[in-house]
């Protein structure tokens, strides 16, 4: 927009994509295994083969799954502004204005804090819960939560001074 600058921008960390992989790892495993006990109790077709491929494709589309979030999803603080951008072939994008944000808050799980990410959690003058603000997996969440108050800081004091 006019006469806005972007104090930050940033992506989900990879760090944060972490989570998401164990689990898609760990789901994967579990159906490697069972279609690998299938096959040793003597089922009539080689479930080794399938267990084979299903391992392939569950650990590569846990990774491009992964990926995609991250590098898709676009966070910005402006000095007017907060947005939020994700989507490949079809685009959503979110934004608030400085001026309606009421509280930041910062949500870290024991593997995010061992990670150094995190999630900023924006609360707006909305009680619509579309209008919810979230940027998820940044590394050093502190941080964004403080360019967000020095924004709004200087945002109160360029109103107040005289014209």
């Amino acid at each position: 927009m006019t006469g806005e600058s972007t104090i930050w921008e940033g992506h989900p960390s990879w760090r944060a994509v972490l989570s998401h992989l164990v689990k898609g790892v760990v789901l994967t495993a579990v159906l490697v295994v069972v279609l690998v006990l299938i096959d040793r109790l003597g089922a009539s077709s080689s479930f080794t083969t399938y267990a084979i491929v299903v391992g392939v494709v569950g650990i590569g589309l846990t990774v491009f799954i992964g990926w995609v979030k991250r590098v898709f999803t676009l966070y910005t603080i402006t000095t007017s502004r907060i947005n939020i951008r994700t989507g490949i072939l079809s685009k959503r994008e979110a934004s608030t204005s400085l001026d309606r944000i009421q509280n930041v808050t910062i949500t870290q799980d024991l593997l995010d804090r061992i990670l150094k990410t995190g999630t900023v959690d924006f609360d707006t003058a909305s009680m619509d819960s579309s209008d919810t603000f979230r940027f998820f997996g940044i590394n050093s969440p502190q941080a964004v939560r403080e360019k967000i108050a020095r924004a709004q800081e200087s945002r109160t004091r360029d109103d107040r001074s005289p014209v």
